[in-house]
């Protein structure tokens, strides 16, 4: 199932070094969403979901200058602990071979910029 996490710099730094994590939500096509969503196709629900991430990774932010910060990850249902309205908390750490790109938000902005996941740490220093 595709997820979105919001994640700070500081966060994704740590991160892409020890390659697990502990996350406390992640964006979600749960049941609730997908019924609350029924005339949307699945390209449509993963552009919602993204945004949603993207709002609330630009709160985030270091500075007003970086962009908000949000990767897609492809979770196992066994992850799966608890369902919400469009999110869902898990049971294990993600790893980082979950990751399946970045995303990058920015204000006043409704699509979201892709990064490869190979591009990410690359990237990371010019996203402060």
């Amino acid at each position: 199932m595709r997820t979105y996490l919001a994640i700070s710099h500081s966060e994704l730094e740590s991160f892409i070094s020890i390659l697990t994590m502990e996350v406390e939500t992640l964006f979600a096509p749960t049941s609730d969403f997908l019924i609350d969503n029924d005339d949307c196709d699945s390209e449509e629900l993963e552009y919602l979901l993204s945004v949603a991430a993207g709002e609330k990774a630009l709160k985030l932010r270091e500075s007003t200058l970086a962009p908000g910060l949000v990767l897609a990850i492809e979770i196992d249902y066994n992850q799966v602990d608890q369902e919400s309205a469009d999110s869902l908390t898990l049971n294990s750490p993600i790893r980082w071979d979950q990751v399946q790109c970045a995303l990058l938000a920015y204000e006043d902005e409704d699509e979201l910029t892709w990064f490869a996941t190979q591009e990410i740490a690359d990237e990371l220093a010019s996203w402060k």
